[in-house]
């Protein structure tokens, strides 16, 4: 994949915002000075695209901006009182201002002004999340923080060892034994987006003390990070911040840097698996742009809704963010490198991560299952929580499991209960209990991979006292799911059936539904009758995640129930 493939990714960013809308923006930074991080990292994409020709009708109104940025972020903090995300801003801002150097796209006063500015930053004045001394756990801003002032540092604007220094020795102590990041509640997304931020720092140079520890963290977690992609391209569902456009571009910065770092070792094998990884991260964002409406999330409700995100992450900030991490990619990336398939595209294997982050995966046959054994109730279930065919919609069947319990992401309403695909037994007082709740007990069995199958087997105990055994198999012709027990047993499973534009064709019949999305069909098919669960008006039971709207089915029978699960072109 060529690496201008990052640039054009930035400009469908930043096309995102209109004129109007940046002048509107602009006026807000002016009147009421820096608040949040997303207006710097604007502003760097505007300018990173300048550097390299593009977008040249903004070149009258860009230094504003940059002026404003580069004056306000040494004082911003001391003015608003508290966090205002430089900690993310500065290495973007300069690195904006080192392209615009390299390239001369400004006259050097005009940047070496700019320059004199982020050479006034107090590391200490600057930043919010600065690790104490002698180091402490703290969040993942101290990564952020480190590969912002790294980047200042290479670039000849100040020089600030003893606080990188700290704030690695801070991140150091939340890895596990596979080299990933535990953030609080253990995210995917912030597992893989602090490691780039780490990463970044090496490749900007850190040579601290901590840079062996460092280095062996992220060689224990390369493999792993390919092993989690699907094979559509996506990171794994869990947790906050998932399903946005900018996930998908930070996981390719951070394969661009696994890609070089490999490369320069002389693993080119390992090298163009990511680099190969890195394309498809890339391709499964092309449905969500290019359109007449831009989206920031997987889904195509109203921009202002926000259904499917955090607070924290409106359209603002988290579009742009897309921009960012794609530029980094194109810093990082060396297009020498020869693309090998990867793992999401050959397939064959199971990978279970460490106890902290609960998660199995399986890959074969073109099909990825991910499935969650303890999930943050806020954000996920428990169960197969991931169904995606390589080509098909992501959505089609399913990406991210439904919560229940305080969500923590915006709805359109609650979830009567946390649902994903999985089994279930009615108990000694009659009433059903199903794996995706809360205190389910998971416990591995056998399991089995090869290059046309994978297959892997669970004990569950229910919260109720029920216990069965879930086997799911993943092979060419789909997926299967069988539920075995002494007594009634069931199996539960989301219908999809908009993504809030979108609708999708259903035919229902007693053992059999199929969904028509997009030119591809996904077909359920039970041993027993596949039914709709229903209000008592018969009107479907509605579910929502952060992709849009489903139905429940369930199927139930004696002892054993079997469900398979296919995705094919319509």
């Amino acid at each position: 994949m060529n690496k201008q493939r990052y640039l054009d990714l930035i400009e469908l960013a930043v096309g995102a915002y209109t004129e109007e809308h940046i002048a509107r923006y602009t006026a807000d930074v002016k009147g009421n000075g820096l608040r949040e991080h997303g207006y710097p990292r604007l502003t760097a994409n505007i300018g990173i695209l300048l550097a390299n020709g593009r977008g040249m009708h903004r070149l009258s109104y860009f230094p504003e901006m940059m002026s404003l940025c580069c004056s306000e972020i040494p004082v911003a903090k001391a003015r608003a009182g508290g966090n205002v995300g430089n900690d993310f801003s500065v290495k973007e801002i300069v690195l904006c201002l080192m392209a615009l150097e390299q390239a001369g796209t400004y006259p050097r006063c005009t940047t070496e002004q700019w320059r004199q500015q982020l050479a006034t930053i107090d590391p200490y004045k600057t930043y919010s999340c600065i690790a104490p001394v002698p180091p402490k756990v703290v969040g993942n801003w101290a990564a952020f923080a480190a590969a912002s002032e790294q980047t200042r540092a290479a670039a000849g604007l100040g020089n600030s060892d003893a606080f990188i220094h700290n704030q690695i020795l801070s991140q150091l102590l939340v890895f596990d034994e596979n080299g990933m990041y535990r953030d609080p509640h253990e995210p995917l997304v912030y597992d893989m987006v602090t490691r780039l931020q780490l990463a970044l720092t090496l490749e900007r140079g850190y040579r601290g003390q901590a840079r062996e520890a460092l280095e062996a963290h992220l060689h224990r977690s390369a493999r792993p990070t390919l092993l989690m992609q699907s094979v559509s391209g996506e990171i794994p569902f869990g947790g906050r911040s998932n399903q946005f456009l900018h996930n998908e571009t930070f996981y390719a910065a951070l394969c661009e840097f696994y890609a070089s770092w490999y490369h320069t070792q002389g693993d080119d094998a390992l090298a163009g698996q990511f680099k190969s990884a890195a394309r498809l991260a890339v391709n499964s964002l092309m449905p969500w742009l290019g359109g007449s409406e831009t989206f920031h999330v997987k889904n195509r409700y109203p921009q202002d809704s926000l259904i499917g995100c955090e607070g924290y992450a409106y359209f603002d900030k988290y579009m742009v963010t897309m921009g960012s991490w794609a530029y980094l990619a194109y810093h990082l990336a060396d297009d020498s490198i020869e693309e090998l398939p990867c793992p999401a595209e050959t397939g064959g294997y199971i990978w279970s991560t460490s106890t902290h982050f609960h998660k199995d995966f399986l890959c074969a046959g073109g099909y990825a299952v991910e499935i969650e054994t303890d999930a943050n109730f806020t954000y996920d279930a428990n169960g197969i929580g991931r169904i995606h065919k390589a080509g098909a919609p992501c959505a089609i069947c399913l990406s991210v499991p439904f919560p229940c319990a305080a969500v923590t992401y915006r709805l359109c309403a609650p979830n009567p209960t946390p649902l994903a695909i999985g089994g279930g037994m009615r108990g000694a007082d009659g009433a059903w209990c199903f794996a995706s709740e809360k205190g389910t007990h998971f416990t591995q069995g056998e399991k089995y991979a090869s290059a046309e199958q994978a297959a892997l087997t669970y004990a569950c105990t229910l919260v109720n006292g029920c216990s069965f055994t879930q086997a799911v198999t993943v092979e060419q012709s789909g997926v299967t799911l069988t539920v075995s027990g002494e007594g009634e047993v069931a199996i539960e499973l989301p219908i999809f059936v908009s993504d809030g534009q979108i609708k999708s064709v259903r035919n229902v019949s007693d053992n059999e539904i199929s969904v028509l999305l997009d030119g591809w069909c996904c077909r359920y098919r039970s041993s027993e009758p596949l039914v709709l669960t229903t209000h008592a008006d018969g009107a479907p039971v509605v579910y929502q995640n952060r992709n849009g709207l489903y139905h429940r089915a369930q199927l139930s029978g004696a002892n054993c129930v079997r469900l398979h699960i296919e995705i094919t072109p319509a």
